[in-house]
C-alpha cells in the first residue's frame, strides 16, 4: 500500500488502456505567473472592430478598448503581449516612459 499508483485501476477509453499522468499543480512559494518588469505600454485601437472575429472583439474589449482612438496603459507582461498579438492588426503599441 506504500505505492499509490499500484492501487489505481488503469484508465480504459475507447477500447484502449490510457496511462494516467501525474502532474504537480502546486507552485513554489513566491511564484508569479506574470513578472512585473516595471515597464508599461500604451495600447491604442486604430481600426474598427466591425467584421472582426468574435475572439478578437472579446480580446480588444478585455484590453479595455471599445472605441477607435481609445487608449489604455497596461503593465508589460506575457499575458498582455499575447492579447496584443491576437489583435495586432487593430492596435498601435507605444512604450510609456
Amino acid at each position: 500500500m506504500a505505492n499509490n499508483e499500484a492501487t489505481k485501476a488503469p484508465l480504459y477509453i475507447n477500447g484502449k488502456y490510457v496511462v494516467e499522468k501525474q502532474f504537480n499543480n502546486k507552485h513554489e512559494a513566491g511564484f508569479q505567473p506574470y513578472e512585473n518588469t516595471g515597464k508599461q505600454i500604451k495600447v491604442t485601437l486604430v481600426k474598427s472592430l466591425n467584421g472582426c472575429l468574435e475572439n478578437q472583439i472579446k480580446t480588444a474589449n478585455a484590453l479595455g478598448l471599445k472605441k477607435i482612438r481609445q487608449s489604455k496603459i497596461h503593465n508589460d507582461n506575457a499575458a498582455i503581449r499575447g492579447m496584443i498579438f491576437k489583435v495586432k492588426h487593430l492596435v498601435v503599441v507605444e512604450e510609456v516612459k
